[in-house]
């Protein structure tokens, strides 16, 4: 095996963080608001367990293939044409999930912030997408250049947010009681996406080509996610309270973000820029990141050629979707974050399982406590997946 260089670790280490904290960080305040600061962290907790817990399954599957194998490769080799078709679904159907919550998201602010209209309006999100759609339609090299000017304005919004902000933090709103655990149930499919970064695990490995590095770097990156929304529940609920004016009950029910609440408790006009700097850069990210993924799949789905027929073709099956459903059947961008968790949950956690009991099988290493392991995890997606289909139809606890 190959020598890892510390930094190429780092590097790694910041693939998976930032592939993980990206605009739906955005939303975790609003779904947590109402179980309260501590009840929060134990949920966050456990969300981060579960996920590092598939994530290291699917590098234990993984270093079992080729170095060029990816989910669907792995997908074939352990669960059969049936295994890879679920996978393929799956994976389509979250990208186009994705893209669409970040449309939504990316819509409202040029709506608020540059175009001065409703933020339900249309227009924000058409702009939106067609002005980081055309950075995707000319190429990976476009989208890397602009990403790494967006990541490093992220990651300076975030720590300028963090400074100005602690000093207003209020321990008794960290402490107050909550409305209610009930309310967790609705957040859990929505958090649950928010460590969501196991697409990226074949390609560090390809890039490591060092299997024992594989799964401390895993290990380390999943984690970087774990403290940075623990640090951001802290200073969003120590500040904003659930209830009352610009609480987060009065923010949901009027669709306003953190950066004009912020503006209104503190009155201190540096924390709502940075936290409007960040809320765009941070769903831009995002975006760009998903989109490219999605307009490499559909390419290599369709068989589309590098034309600029074909490329045209490709920005609308990518593109026209989400957009429709983000202007007119989704109804805002936690609805659409948890619509993306039933596919996150069927794709990195069922999945997952699936694929390791099937290789320990074969491998016949699958004992009472692996069958016992695998199967919770299972059942656990399994029930995330009916969390979301209860609060699609309503019939779950939210702040509103």
């Amino acid at each position: 095996m190959l020598s890892v260089s510390r930094m190429k670790q780092l590097g790694g280490i910041l693939l998976i963080a930032g592939t993980s904290i990206g605009a739906g960080m955005l939303g975790i305040p609003y779904v947590v608001a109402a179980i309260g600061f501590k009840s929060a962290v134990v949920l966050l907790f456990i969300n981060w367990i579960i996920m590092l817990a598939t994530a290291l399954l699917i590098v234990e599957v993984n270093i079992r293939q080729p170095l060029s194998a990816d989910l669907n490769t792995m997908a074939y080799a352990t669960l059969g044409r049936v295994g890879q078709f679920i996978n393929w679904i799956a994976y389509l159907l979250l990208l186009y999930a994705l893209t669409t919550a970040y449309i939504s998201m990316g819509g409202s602010l040029l709506n608020q912030y540059v175009l001065h209209l409703s933020s339900s309006s249309g227009y924000g999100a058409l702009l939106f997408t067609l002005l980081f759609g055309m950075v995707i339609y000319f190429g990976t090299s476009a989208v890397d250049q602009l990403n790494k000017v967006f990541f490093t304005l992220k990651t300076v919004c975030f720590i300028a947010i963090i400074v100005v902000v602690v000093p207003y933090v209020q321990t008794n709103l960290l402490e107050s009681d909550s409305l209610g655990i009930g309310y967790a149930w609705y957040a859990f499919p929505i958090l649950i996406t928010s460590f969501g970064f196991h697409i990226v695990i074949p390609t560090i490995r390809n890039y490591f080509k060092n299997d024992q590095a594989l799964k401390k770097i895993v290990i380390i990156g999943a984690s970087v996610p774990f403290v940075v929304y623990v640090i951001w529940v802290a200073i969003t609920l120590g500040v904003i309270p659930v209830l009352g004016n610009y609480g987060f009950q009065y923010l949901m029910k009027h669709n306003i973000d953190l950066g004009l609440a912020y503006h209104n408790l503190l009155n201190v006009d540096v924390v709502s820029g940075f936290i409007v700097g960040f809320s765009n850069v941070a769903v831009t990210t995002s975006f760009l990141g998903v989109t490219l993924a999605l307009f490499h799949f559909n390419q290599d789905t369709y068989k589309l050629k590098k034309t600029m027929k074909a490329r045209l073709v490709n920005f609308v099956i990518t593109y026209v979707p989400p957009l429709i459903f983000a202007v007119f059947f989704v109804n805002g961008f936690l609805a659409a974050l948890g619509y993306a968790s039933i596919f996150v949950c069927i794709l990195l956690i069922i999945l997952p399982a699936c694929m390791t009991w099937s290789l320990r099988q074969k491998e016949k290493r699958n004992g009472l406590l692996s069958k016992a392991y695998l199967l919770l995890l299972i059942v656990t997606g399994v029930f995330i997946v009916i969390l979301q289909l209860l609060a699609s139809i309503g019939l779950l606890a939210v702040l509103s």
